[in-house]
C-alpha cells in the first residue's frame, strides 16, 4: 500500500513538473483518434464514388439530363446555323448567305421598334412590380393589415393561377373602347370625358399591356418577399426599431430592404426572364398591333417565320433574343443566385 501511494505521488509530480508530456499523449490520442475519422470518411467518400456511377443511377438520372442539354444546345446551334443560310419559303434551302438577314434586320423599322418595346418591357415590367411587391408584403406581414392577410393574398394570388391567354382574353374585354368595363364604367359615373383607347392608342398601348403583366405578376412577387420576411431576426429589429420610435417608412427602407436584398435579387431575374420572353399577351390582346406599336422580338420571331415564310430572317431574331438573355439576363441572374444561396 505504502509503496503504490509512494509511486502515485511521484508519478503526479512528474507530471506536474513536465505537462508537456501528458500533453503530448493526449494530442497523440487526438490525432489517432482523428485519422480514425478521416480514414472512415475517406472510405465511406470512395463507396460513394463508386457507387455513384451505376447504370440504372444513370439511366433515370444522368441520361434524360443528357438528352434534355443535347436538344437544348442543338437547337440553339441549328438556329445560328439557319440564320446565316438562305432559307425562304416552305423548302428548306441552307445556302451560306452571311450576314444577309442581319443587315435586312437592322435596317428594318418594325425591328427597331421591336428591341425599343422589349426594353420598355424590361423595365417597366420589372421596376414597378418590385416595388408594389415590396410595400404589399410589409404591409401584410409587419404592417396593420396582418388580420387581412388572408383575404389579400388570396385576391393577389388569383391572377397567378390563370394562363396569360385567358388574362389577355379578361383584358382585351376591360380595353374594349365602346362596350369595355372600363370605359363602361367612366360613363356610368358620369366621366366619360375620360374615356380612352387603351389597347388602339399607339402611343400608349404597350403600356397597358405592361399593366396587365404587372397584375399577373404582383401575387407571385409579393409571396416571394413575404418568404424573405418571415425570419425572426427581422421581426426582433422591426420591434426593437418601434420601441425606438422609428417610423414605418424609416424601418421599410433601413431594415426591410436591406434584409432582404436577396430575395429581391432573385426576383428581378424571374421577372426579367418573363419580360424578355414575352408573348402571349401581345399575341393576344393586340396582335402586335395598332400597326406594328406593341410588337416584341418574340412575336415578330414568329411573323417573320410562319407568315412571311422567311425562316432565316426569324431565326436571326431568336439569335438576337438569346444575346438579349445572354448579355442582360443571364449574368445578372447567376449574380442573383449566388446572393441567394451565401
Amino acid at each position: 500500500m505504502r509503496l503504490s501511494l509512494i509511486l502515485t505521488e511521484r508519478r503526479n509530480s512528474f507530471t506536474f513538473l513536465c505537462p508537456s508530456l501528458k500533453t503530448h499523449s493526449t494530442q497523440k490520442g487526438i490525432v489517432v483518434g482523428t485519422s480514425n475519422r478521416i480514414e472512415t470518411v475517406q472510405a465511406k467518400r470512395r463507396k460513394y464514388v463508386r457507387s455513384k456511377y451505376t447504370l440504372p443511377e444513370f439511366l433515370v438520372f444522368k441520361l434524360p439530363l443528357l438528352i434534355f442539354v443535347g436538344l437544348l444546345y442543338g437547337m440553339l446551334v441549328w438556329t445560328i446555323v439557319v440564320s446565316f443560310s438562305n432559307w425562304q419559303g416552305t423548302a428548306p434551302n441552307f445556302d451560306f448567305a452571311g450576314f444577309k438577314w442581319y443587315r435586312l434586320m437592322v435596317g428594318l423599322d418594325r425591328f427597331q421598334v421591336d428591341v425599343a418595346n422589349n426594353l420598355k418591357w424590361l423595365s417597366l415590367g420589372v421596376i414597378p412590380t418590385v416595388i408594389l411587391a415590396i410595400f404589399i408584403a410589409y404591409l401584410l406581414e409587419l404592417g396593420s393589415f396582418r388580420k387581412l392577410e388572408s383575404y389579400i393574398r388570396t385576391l393577389i394570388l388569383y391572377p397567378v393561377a390563370m394562363s396569360f391567354i385567358v388574362t389577355g382574353t379578361i383584358w382585351s374585354w376591360m380595353f374594349d373602347p365602346d362596350k369595355g368595363v372600363l370605359n363602361t364604367i367612366l360613363r356610368g359615373v358620369g366621366l366619360g370625358a375620360l374615356q380612352g383607347r387603351f389597347d388602339t392608342n399607339p402611343s400608349t398601348a404597350t403600356y397597358w399591356l405592361i399593366l396587365i403583366f404587372v397584375w399577373q405578376y404582383l401575387g407571385f412577387s409579393v409571396i416571394i418577399l413575404q418568404a424573405s420576411l418571415r425570419t425572426a431576426d427581422i421581426h426582433e429589429m422591426t420591434e426593437s426599431a418601434l420601441i425606438d420610435g422609428a417610423s414605418r417608412l424609416r424601418i421599410l427602407l433601413q431594415i426591410i430592404i436591406p434584409n432582404i436584398r436577396s430575395g429581391i435579387l432573385v426576383l428581378v431575374s424571374l421577372l426579367l426572364i418573363s419580360t424578355l420572353k414575352v408573348f402571349d399577351i401581345v399575341y393576344i390582346v393586340t396582335f402586335g398591333g395598332p400597326g406594328s406599336a406593341t410588337d416584341v422580338l418574340a412575336f415578330y420571331m414568329l411573323i417573320a417565320t410562319f407568315q412571311q415564310h422567311l425562316v432565316s430572317l426569324g431565326a436571326g431574331i431568336g439569335v438576337i433574343i438569346f444575346l438579349l438573355a445572354a448579355i442582360i439576363v443571364v449574368p445578372y441572374t447567376i449574380y442573383a443566385f449566388r446572393k441567394w444561396f451565401e
